[in-house]
Order: C-alpha cells, then sequence, then structure tokens
C-alpha cells in the first residue's frame, strides 16, 4: 500500500508544482516573448480547457485499458507536452505544448485516486487519503518558492524541464509497483456524450475564465459560456438515458456523493479565490516580493499537515461529518480576520490566521474527497473519481473568476485605472497614498471566500457520522452482501 501511495503521490506533486510554478513564471514569459500579460494568460487557460476536456474520459479508459496502463500513458503524455513548453520558440507553440501537459494531467489526477481508493479497502480511505493530501498541501507553499528558485538562476525553459526526471521516476515506479487494475464490462465508447461533455466543459471553462479576465459579460464570455451551458445540459439529457453514457451521472443516487461534491464545489471555489485574493493583496496592495508572499502563507501548510494524518484515522473511526465540519468552521476562522486587514495589519498576526486556515484544510481537503466515495462498489470508483474532478475545475474556475470580477470592480474607483492591472504600475510612494482604501477593497472581498466557505457546511452536514460498514450502500444498515463487490466497497 505504501509503494502504491508513493506512486500516485509522484504523479499529483508533479501536477500540482507544474501549475503553481508557471504562475510565477508569468512575468518571465511576457518579456521572454515580448509579448502581453493577456496573451501569456493563454499558458494557464489552454491548460485548464485541456483538463477539462480530458477528465470526461477517465472512466472510460480505466474500464478499457486498465488504471495502470492510464496512469502510465497519462504521465507520458504530460512529460511529452512538458518537453515541448520547455523546447518552445512561440508563444503558439507553448500554447499547443500546454494543451498537450494538459491532455495527460487531465487523467493522471483521477487515475491515481481511482488507484488509491480501490487499494485502500474499506476502514483505511481515511487515513490512505490523509497521506495523498500532503502534494495538495505541499504544492502551493513549495512551488512559488521553487518557482522562483528556478527563475532567479535558470531560464524559464527550466520550469518544464524540472518535470522530466520527476516523471520518468514515476512511470519506472508505475511499471513495476502497479497492478494493471480492474477493468469494467467492455462497452464502447459513447461518441454522442464524447461529442457533448468535453466541448461542453471547455466552454463552460472558457468562459468562466474569460468572465475573470474580462471582468464583465463580454461577447465572448456569452457565446463560450451559453455554449457550455446547452452543450453540458444535452448530455444530461442523454446521460440519464443512455445505458453504458460517457459519465455515469446515476451514481449521484448515493447521498454521500452528492453531499461531498456540494460541499467539495463551494470549499474549492472559496480556496481559489481567497489564494488569488491574498497574493495580489501581498504584491500589490502591501508591496512584498513574490516569494516573500509565498513565504507568509506557508503556515497554512504546516497548519494542514500538522492534522492531516489524524484527521484521516477519526474520520476511519466516526465518519467524515464532525471533521469536515469541524475543518470548514475552522478555515472560516482563519479568513474572518482578514475582512478588517488595514495597511498596518502585521505580517505574525496574518501567519497566524493562515496557519489557522491551514488546520481547517487538512481536516477538509481529502477527508471531503474520501467521503464522496462512501457506499460506493469498486466499479463505481473511476466514473465517481472522474465526477469529483469536474467540481473540482469548475468550481476552481468560476471562484477564481468571480474573485477577480470583483476585484476590478472595487479597485477600479482606488486606482483610478484598470483594475487589477492598474495595480502593477503602482509606485511605492502611490501604493502607500492609497493603502487605506486598498485594504478597505480586499478586506471587502475576503467575505466572499468567508460565505462560501460556511455554506460548504450546509452540505457537509448531511455526511455519514459513523464509522463505514464494509458491503454497506446508502440507506442500508446491513453488513453487507457477501459479493466481491461488497468485499470492494470503499467507505467514506
Amino acid at each position: 500500500m505504501t509503494l502504491v501511495a508513493s506512486v500516485t503521490i509522484l504523479g499529483s506533486l508533479i501536477s500540482v508544482f507544474d501549475t503553481t510554478i508557471v504562475q510565477v513564471a508569468v512575468p518571465s514569459l511576457v518579456r521572454g516573448f515580448d509579448t502581453s500579460l493577456s496573451t501569456v494568460q493563454w499558458v494557464s487557460t489552454v491548460y485548464l480547457l485541456a483538463l477539462a476536456s480530458v477528465v470526461p474520459l477517465t472512466a472510460w479508459a480505466n474500464d478499457r485499458f486498465g488504471t495502470k496502463r492510464v496512469w502510465i500513458a497519462s504521465m507520458a503524455m504530460f512529460l511529452f507536452g512538458s518537453l515541448l513548453c520547455g523546447l518552445a520558440n512561440s508563444m503558439a507553440l507553448l500554447v499547443v505544448a500546454r494543451a498537450v501537459q494538459g491532455i495527460g494531467g487531465g487523467m493522471l489526477l483521477p487515475t491515481g485516486q481511482t488507484i488509491l481508493a480501490r487499494e485502500a479497502g474499506p476502514g483505511r480511505l481515511g487515513r490512505v487519503m490523509a497521506v495523498v493530501g500532503i502534494p495538495s498541501m505541499l504544492g502551493p507553499l513549495l512551488g512559488p518558492i521553487f518557482g522562483g528558485l528556478i527563475l532567479s538562476r535558470l531560464s524559464w525553459r527550466w520550469i518544464f524541464f524540472v518535470n522530466l526526471p520527476l516523471g520518468l521516476i514515476g512511470i519506472a515506479m508505475a511499471w513495476v509497483i502497479l497492478d494493471r487494475g480492474d477493468r469494467g464490462m467492455p462497452r464502447k465508447l459513447d461518441l454522442v456524450g464524447l461529442a457533448l461533455l468535453p466541448p461542453g466543459l471547455a466552454a463552460l471553462v472558457y468562459g468562466i475564465s474569460e468572465f475573470g479576465n474580462a471582468g464583465r459579460v463580454s461577447a465572448a464570455v456569452a457565446v463560450s459560456g451559453g455554449l457550455g451551458i446547452v452543450l453540458v445540459a444535452l448530455f444530461v439529457a442523454h446521460a440519464l438515458r443512455a445505458a453504458h453514457p460517457l459519465l455515469d451521472l446515476r451514481l449521484w443516487k448515493h447521498a454521500a456523493l452528492r453531499a461531498a461534491q456540494a460541499a467539495m464545489f463551494l470549499y474549492l471555489a472559496g480556496t481559489n479565490a481567497v489564494l488569488f485574493l491574498v497574493q495580489l493583496y501581498y504584491q500589490f496592495a502591501r508591496g512584498d516580493s513574490a516569494i516573500k508572499a509565498a513565504l507568509l502563507v506557508s503556515p497554512s501548510a504546516f497548519g494542514a499537515m500538522l492534522v492531516l494524518t489524524a484527521a484521516g484515522r477519526v474520520m476511519d473511526r466516526r465518519g467524515p461529518r464532525p471533521v469536515i465540519v469541524f475543518g470548514l468552521l475552522m478555515i472560516t476562522l482563519g479568513v474572518f480576520p482578514l475582512t478588517m486587514v488595514g495597511p498596518g495589519t502585521s505580517d505574525v498576526w496574518l501567519s497566524v490566521c493562515w496557519f489557522v486556515r491551514g488546520i481547517g484544510v487538512g481536516a477538509t481537503a481529502t477527508p471531503l474527497t474520501a467521503a464522496g466515495y462512501a457506499t460506493l462498489r469498486s466499479d463505481e470508483i473511476p466514473g465517481a473519481s472522474t465526477l469529483m474532478s469536474i467540481v473540482q475545475y469548475v468550481a476552481g474556475a468560476l471562484g477564481t473568476a468571480v474573485a477577480a470580477v470583483l476585484l476590478q470592480r472595487r479597485l477600479s474607483g482606488v486606482t483610478g485605472g484598470s483594475g487589477v492591472q492598474s495595480l502593477a504600475g503602482l509606485s511605492d510612494a502611490a501604493r502607500r497614498h492609497v493603502a487605506p482604501e486598498l485594504a478597505d477593497a480586499f478586506g471587502g472581498l475576503f467575505w466572499f471566500t468567508v460565505a462560501l466557505a460556511a455554506l460548504a457546511i450546509v452540505p457537509a452536514l448531511l455526511l455519514r457520522t459513523r464509522p463505514p460498514v464494509v458491503g454497506e450502500r446508502d440507506g442500508d444498515t446491513g453488513t453487507g452482501t457477501g459479493t466481491p463487490e461488497a468485499a470492494d466497497t470503499v467507505a467514506g
């Protein structure tokens, strides 16, 4: 079990690091290609679009080829995209290479979750998922720091080349350690679903991202977002009738999965929003460097790691509800003081707030993922992990976009310029002059993230309050059916 977890942890760590390091490299890319910030944003946007497009294929691919083959192929595609990114000599080639990276990364994370959920078995999922959650805690902390160190010594190309040795080690380990994985019933690819869901998700995510960039409902936002909603709605109607849809929405009959995904959506929307806002607050409103801003939020990672393993053990003994509700309350408590920040708020106090929030994250993030697999049979896990990944990507994009729009509107009256963009051009003297107004603007927006964390408590209250029973399904109180499927049941 430890060796299997080490393989999937490595894959998760590479993916998380790549996302955070690329964000740090945006200024270097602007200078290196002599282009605009809006153009460079496509490096991140196209990666997100590729992720959203390929994730719906994960469950079918795992059933058709087995989880080991899919994981290795996904990592190989991700590394190929990383190599192309590092070798790109134009912005167009870099954007294409990032799409290749996203195609590989899209299946990497949900397939890894499927492998672990099946391997853990009943009664151990909380502890196992807690260990695997460490990369998600370390990534936001170490990614910006490593990115800053790489860019201070080497070309921006090395933020992509650094993936290659780690990924090759991961492939070698997976080849030796992982088994082939259970295959589902042989079935044809749902071509109607393939024509509806991947482009629908891509259009929806693009519309959300463009809404955040433009700060308003532009024609592109309306057309893309509207098209995405229509295509996704058509897929829902198709999936509820089809015998073997691309993504089985009937999994939502499980109350645990519904509640976990609703809480996950609100939690991740708030998390992405607060991370987006706090980096801009530190760097632009307070004038801190990127590395200092990363260090100021690092107590969050330490707080999360402090409780992560204990949260998994408590969840395995007492069920997910008390752990997750406690975590969301701590997140709310940690972010609440940020609503009252001022130009003289000390770095120590802000770090304490992030430490408290980190304790909440450690008791919320991976326990929510594990809780989503409660009452599921082994053959249902790939579809559930795909649904969970889609929720994560859409929630993250929406939370960031709404925060960006709200921030631009609040800042337009403070800086007298074009919102967020005008912050980058402020001199130190000008920043000090408008420091109280900037603090008020950001402080008011942190209420948005507090509200999302508090709202996530509502669906979390619908989760279990007791340990899982092997073979138990939603609404059942027995001890299982004695079938092979019951023996493989993963509890949350």
